[in-house]
C-alpha cells in the first residue's frame, strides 16, 4: 500500500507528490521502485481528477481513493485495511514522499519478516533508530486499524502490539529521508549532484 492521499500542505503551492525526481514524478519515482519487488500494490490517491491519477496511469497498481483520506494518514490507511480481501495475510504500508526507497528496503523488510515470523509487526529503522518505511503488518493486526483516527497513521496499532513488533536496523536506510517541504527537496536534490 502506497499512501498517496494526502494534501501536500508543507509544500504548498507545489505538490510534493509531482516533484521531478530522476526525470519522473516523486509519485511515479516510488511506484516503479516499489512494482520491482513484484507484490501487488495498491495507490491510495486523492479524489479524480488529479494529476497523482494521471502520472500512474500506465502502472500494474490499483489506484483507489477513500473518502476517509480527508481525515489524513489513520484515515487513509483504515479504509485501505476494511478494503482488503479476505486473502490477505499481511499488509506492507510506505509513504509516497521516500526518493531513497529501493527494492532493496523492501526485500529486507521481507527477510526480516521470514527470520522472525513469530512477530506480528515488522519495521525498519533509520540508521540513527528512528523508525522508517516500510513497515509490514499481519493479518491479526488488521482489527485494530478500524480504530485508528487523526494524522498518526498506524502508530496506535503499532502501539498496541508492541510486545509483537519486530524492528531492524535498515542497512540503507532508504526509508528514512522523506520530502515535506521545499528545503526537504533542496536537500535533496543538492544530495544526488
Amino acid at each position: 500500500m502506497i499512501c498517496a492521499a494526502g494534501a501536500s500542505r508543507r509544500m504548498a503551492p507545489d505538490d510534493k507528490l509531482m516533484l521531478p525526481i530522476h526525470g519522473r514524478s516523486l509519485l511515479r519515482h516510488l511506484a516503479e521502485r516499489v512494482l520491482e519487488v513484484c507484490v501487488p500494490t495498491v495507490v491510495a490517491l486523492p479524489p479524480e481528477p488529479h494529476p497523482r491519477w494521471q502520472t500512474l496511469e500506465d502502472l500494474p497498481l490499483r489506484r483507489v481513493s477513500y473518502p476517509d483520506s480527508a481525515e489524513g494518514l489513520s484515515g487513509t490507511l483504515r479504509a485501505a485495511v476494511a478494503d482488503l480481501p479476505d486473502t490477505v495475510s499481511h499488509l506492507c504500508v510506505v509513504l509516497a514522499d521516500l526518493p531513497q526507497i529501493a527494492p532493496s528496503d523492501f526485500i529486507e523488510l521481507f527477510e526480516e519478516w521470514r527470520l522472525h515470523s513469530d512477530c506480528l509487526i515488522w519495521r525498519s529503522l533509520s540508521p540513527d533508530g528512528k523508525p522508517a518505511h516500510p513497515t509490514l503488518f499481519h493479518r491479526d493486526t488488521f482489527s485494530a486499524f478500524s480504530h485508528i483516527s487523526g494524522d498518526d497513521g498506524a502508530k496506535p496499532v503499532i502501539a498496541k502490539f508492541k510486545s509483537a513488533l519486530h524492528e531492524f536496523s535498515s542497512a540503507r536506510g532508504g526509508g528514512s529521508y522523506d520530502i515535506d517541504t521545499p528545503q526537504d527537496y533542496q536537500t535533496y536534490l543538492d544530495s544526488q549532484s
